[in-house]
């Protein structure tokens, strides 16, 4: 439908130009296209100018980018200088100090696992879908409800006893 409008208004408007060229005399019609003539001259007057503007802008851009970058270069070449300056009067106790934190994570690792290799394995999960499905009875539910429990008060003794043991530290 809109489309339909869209070509009819565009009809009738033609039409009405037509009829008002028609009726206008020779001075008249001079007078309209020197003004058509004067609004698209001053149109392209216009675009130009904004692509005068646009070019000098992307020109700003260019220069101010580029200063930027050349500040941006100047600082990471100060920041590197200074590095190399540092390192190479603390060179030594900066790969020193290195050195000695590596050991002592070394030496903490190798204590943790000592002590874990002391602890008894006892406190492990295994679980031996074989062994489990063997043993398998229908009357099995009122014993392993005692057994689950006597296992739980178990394992809670045994982790309050480890919880209040106090770790030697070196």
């Amino acid at each position: 439908m809109s489309k339909k409008g869209f070509l009819f208004g565009l009809a009738l408007g033609g039409a009405a130009i037509v009829t008002v060229a028609m009726k206008m005399d020779d001075d008249k019609k001079a007078e309209l296209k020197a003004k058509a003539q004067q609004g698209l001259a001053d149109f392209k007057d216009r675009a130009i100018d904004y692509a005068f503007y646009a070019n000098d802008a992307a020109e700003d851009f260019k220069d101010e980018a580029s200063k930027q970058f050349a500040d941006a270069k100047s600082k990471v070449a100060d920041f590197a200088d200074q590095y190399q300056a540092a390192k190479s009067e603390d060179g030594e106790s900066f790969s020193s100090s290195l050195d000695q934190a590596t050991d002592s994570l070394r030496s903490e690792l190798a204590r943790v696992e000592a002590e874990s290799d002391d602890e008894d394995d006892s406190d492990d999960i295994v679980i031996d879908s074989a062994a489990a499905f063997d043993n398998v009875e229908t009357s099995v539910a009122p014993s392993a409800e005692s057994e689950a429990e006597s296992t739980t008060d178990a394992a809670t003794s045994e982790a309050d006893a480890t919880t209040d043991e106090p770790k030697s530290e070196e």
